[in-house]
C-alpha cells in the first residue's frame, strides 16, 4: 500500500507556541536509554531488566532567520520549563504530549555562505507516545 507524507502535517509546539521555519528535518525524539536490557548468567541464563527511566531529548532543526529563535533562547536562558507537543496527522494523528520540559542549552550560532539551520535539544523526563 503507497502512502503519502505531508510535512505540513506535523506540528511541534512548545510553552504553546508552535514553531516555524524548520530547517532540513522536523525533529528527533530519543529516549535516553533502552527500555529493556538482557542479563545474561555465566551459564547462559537469561534474565530481562526493565528500565524505569523513561527521559530523552527531542532535537528540532530550525532556520537561522526563525522568529523563534529569539524565543527558544530567552527559554534556555531562563531555564523556562514548559509542555512540549507533537502533533502528526501523517500517522493518525499520533499525539506527543510532555509536561516540564526545558531547553538543554543555547543553541550554537554558525554563520558562513548559506544560512545554516540550528539545532534546539529538549530535555523531556518522561517520554511516552499515546
Amino acid at each position: 500500500m503507497l502512502k503519502t507524507y505531508d510535512p505540513l502535517k506535523v506540528n511541534v509546539t512548545f510553552n504553546n507556541r508552535q514553531l516555524r521555519m524548520f530547517g532540513e528535518s522536523l525533529f528527533t525524539l530519543a529516549r535516553d536509554e533502552a527500555n529493556v536490557t538482557l542479563k545474561k548468567g555465566v551459564k547462559g541464563d537469561s534474565t530481562y531488566v526493565l528500565n524505569a527511566n523513561k527521559a530523552g531529548k527531542l532535537t528540532i532543526t530550525l532556520q537561522q532567520e526563525s522568529p523563534d529563535l529569539p524565543y527558544l533562547e530567552r527559554c534556555a536562558e531562563k531555564n523556562t520549563m514548559a509542555n512540549l507537543a507533537i502533533t502528526d496527522a501523517n500517522d493518525s494523528g499520533t499525539v506527543f504530549f510532555a509536561q516540564n520540559c526545558m531547553v538543554e542549552k543555547l543553541p550554537d550560532r554558525v554563520r558562513g555562505k548559506d544560512a545554516g539551520d540550528v539545532s534546539i535539544v529538549f530535555l523531556i523526563p518522561d517520554i511516552e507516545i499515546r
